[in-house]
């Protein structure tokens, strides 16, 4: 049985999809945690210097997406075929284009950065409606409550990145009912819904 060890900040943010999976799947695992002051004694374990990576019996997987899918064929997570795969990934990669033109007006709202709110508002918000839109087409196409066939691994991502702007704008449940219920569906999955009522919640 191969050993997997998650190794990233104590918070949610990139390494939680794959946490997910892992709880799921009922896969027993080392949740190496660590806070940022931590973060430069342990860097230099990171191959590429960044976090989170998994390690499976000496091997390293890095970068969120390719741990989370790696998981997700691993564990009966993936599509049922090789266009099911494909609409997964092209999802994924769509959902990273929605934050690169969402992340300026978060960072000054989390007060990372400074700048004008009132500024960058009218293209987070297109933003938003044009990526929400494209999931809730993708979710009343499939029909089956997921953006495929049936859970994967990539509505453990989807789901936590719709919690994670959730705790910065409170408008979302408002203006999308049907993503935050998409969200609540996958969350309310066997042995995930225990993990996640449990966590240690952060905003990230």
């Amino acid at each position: 049985m191969p050993h997997y060890k998650l190794n990233y900040f104590d918070a949610r943010g990139y390494a939680e999809a794959a946490r997910m999976v892992l709880h799921y799947a009922g896969q027993e695992f080392e949740d190496n945690r660590f806070t940022h002051e931590q973060w430069p004694e342990i860097k230099h374990r990171s191959q590429t210097g960044k976090a989170p990576w998994l390690e499976v019996d000496g091997e390293h997987i890095y970068e969120s997406a390719a741990i989370t899918r790696y998981l997700g064929h691993t564990f009966g997570l993936a599509g049922k075929d090789a266009m099911e795969n494909a609409q997964i990934d092209s999802i994924i990669d769509t959902y990273k284009d929605f934050l690169n033109d969402a992340r300026p007006f978060l960072m000054i709202k989390t007060g990372h950065v400074k700048g004008n709110l009132d500024e960058l508002k009218p293209k987070y918000d297109e933003a938003c409606e044009r990526w929400y839109t494209y999931l809730q087409k993708r979710l009343d196409k499939v029909g089956s409550g997921f953006i495929a066939s049936k859970l994967s691994w990539g509505d453990f991502s989807l789901a936590e990145g719709i919690k994670t702007a959730q705790n910065f704008d409170d408008q979302i449940e408002k203006k999308y009912p049907k993503i935050v219920e998409y969200k609540k569906r996958v969350h309310s999955q066997p042995k995930v819904k225990e993990y996640v009522e449990k966590r240690t919640d952060s905003i990230l």
